[in-house]
Protein backbone atom coordinates (compact mmCIF):
# COMPACT_ATOMS: atom_id res chain seq x y z
CA UNK A 1 0.00 0.00 0.00
CA UNK A 2 1.47 3.14 -1.29
CA UNK A 3 1.74 6.88 1.36
CA UNK A 4 -0.96 8.77 0.82
CA UNK A 5 0.47 11.99 2.92
CA UNK A 6 -3.35 13.27 3.05
CA UNK A 7 -4.80 10.65 4.63
CA UNK A 8 -1.64 9.80 7.23
CA UNK A 9 -1.50 13.26 8.95
CA UNK A 10 -1.93 12.64 12.24
CA UNK A 11 -4.44 15.70 13.82
CA UNK A 12 -4.19 15.08 17.86
CA UNK A 13 -7.13 17.05 19.59
CA UNK A 14 -6.30 20.19 21.81
CA UNK A 15 -3.88 19.40 24.50
CA UNK A 16 -4.11 20.52 27.69
CA UNK A 17 -7.34 22.15 27.76
CA UNK A 18 -7.75 24.87 30.58
CA UNK A 19 -11.58 24.92 30.45
CA UNK A 20 -13.61 21.75 31.59
CA UNK A 21 -17.36 21.46 29.32
CA UNK A 22 -20.35 21.52 31.61
CA UNK A 23 -24.35 22.03 31.39
CA UNK A 24 -25.68 25.34 33.19
CA UNK A 25 -28.03 23.08 35.41
CA UNK A 26 -25.53 21.20 36.50
CA UNK A 27 -23.39 23.50 38.36
CA UNK A 28 -23.52 24.92 41.67
CA UNK A 29 -24.88 28.66 42.63
CA UNK A 30 -21.90 30.77 42.94
CA UNK A 31 -19.67 28.90 40.48
CA UNK A 32 -17.94 31.42 38.00
CA UNK A 33 -18.01 30.31 34.16
CA UNK A 34 -17.88 31.63 30.55
CA UNK A 35 -20.29 30.75 27.59
CA UNK A 36 -17.31 30.00 25.58
CA UNK A 37 -14.21 28.69 25.67
CA UNK A 38 -12.83 31.27 23.85
CA UNK A 39 -9.60 32.93 24.78
CA UNK A 40 -11.36 36.23 22.46
CA UNK A 41 -14.43 36.80 24.91
CA UNK A 42 -13.13 37.31 28.12
CA UNK A 43 -16.50 37.19 29.41
CA UNK A 44 -16.90 35.95 32.59
CA UNK A 45 -20.72 34.47 34.79
CA UNK A 46 -21.29 33.94 37.87
CA UNK A 47 -24.80 31.03 38.41
CA UNK A 48 -27.30 33.30 40.94
CA UNK A 49 -29.70 30.57 40.71
CA UNK A 50 -31.46 27.77 37.94
CA UNK A 51 -32.09 29.72 35.13
CA UNK A 52 -30.45 32.92 35.72
CA UNK A 53 -26.25 34.35 35.44
CA UNK A 54 -24.73 37.28 36.34
CA UNK A 55 -22.11 39.07 34.06
CA UNK A 56 -19.30 39.77 36.81
CA UNK A 57 -18.41 42.99 34.67
CA UNK A 58 -21.51 44.34 34.09
CA UNK A 59 -23.26 42.88 36.66
CA UNK A 60 -26.53 42.39 34.26
CA UNK A 61 -28.63 39.48 35.04
CA UNK A 62 -29.14 36.85 31.95
CA UNK A 63 -31.57 34.01 31.75
CA UNK A 64 -29.83 30.78 30.70
CA UNK A 65 -31.55 27.26 29.70
CA UNK A 66 -30.20 24.46 31.87
CA UNK A 67 -28.97 22.39 28.76
CA UNK A 68 -26.33 25.41 27.48
CA UNK A 69 -22.84 24.61 27.33
CA UNK A 70 -20.79 26.28 29.76
CA UNK A 71 -16.94 26.29 30.49
CA UNK A 72 -15.30 26.35 33.95
CA UNK A 73 -11.72 27.49 34.09
CA UNK A 74 -9.47 23.97 35.43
Amino acid sequence: MANDPIQDRYQPGAIGSEFEEHNFGEVNEGEIFRLNADDKDQSLYRKENETQAMDVKTRELHNLPANIKIYIKI
